[in-house]
């Protein structure tokens, strides 16, 4: 064992920040739930993951631009997928000003997985390698319309 924690997030991606530093990350939030013995669906609290491109996988940049272009459009949600290892964590205070808790990851790996529209509904996308669709995998039940948990520009600290 190497002692390091790997993780696979499924989630949505906010955007892409730079730093004063001239550092990409990734903005990456879910919610995630279950269903209890009723069959209804329960929401848990939202996690927040502050996503840095691992130094050896550059083509996660490629990706990163990608969501950069979708996410111009306000309307566009992008959901990704991203495997990897666990660097920190850190407070914040999140747009209702409460304080709150996220993850960075360094990620060897990112993918999108589906671009929908406000509505929920898939877009079709443009420019996918491979001849690769996105999947739509909503969560019978899924009410809670996504939220970006960052509204206020938190730069997280590394």
């Amino acid at each position: 064992m190497s002692g390091r924690t790997q993780v696979i997030i499924q989630g949505t991606a906010w955007g892409v920040q730079d730093t004063q530093g001239g550092r990409r990350f990734l903005r990456v939030s879910c919610t995630p739930g279950y269903r209890d013995r009723n069959g209804q669906w329960n929401d848990r609290p939202e996690q927040s993951y502050s996503v840095w491109p691992a130094g050896y996988a550059p083509r996660v940049m490629d990706v990163f631009d990608r969501i950069s272009q979708l996410r111009q459009d306000p309307d566009v949600f992008v959901d990704v997928l991203v495997v990897g290892e666990v660097s920190g964590f850190n407070a914040y205070t999140n747009k209702q000003g409460q304080p709150a808790a996220g993850c960075t990851v360094n990620a060897s790996g990112v993918c999108i997985t589906n671009i929908r529209g406000r509505d929920g509904k898939p877009i079709q996308p443009g420019g996918f390698a491979g001849g690769q669709q996105p999947q739509q995998s909503p969560q019978q039940g899924y009410t809670q319309q996504p939220t970006d948990p960052w509204g206020g520009g938190y730069e997280p600290q590394i």
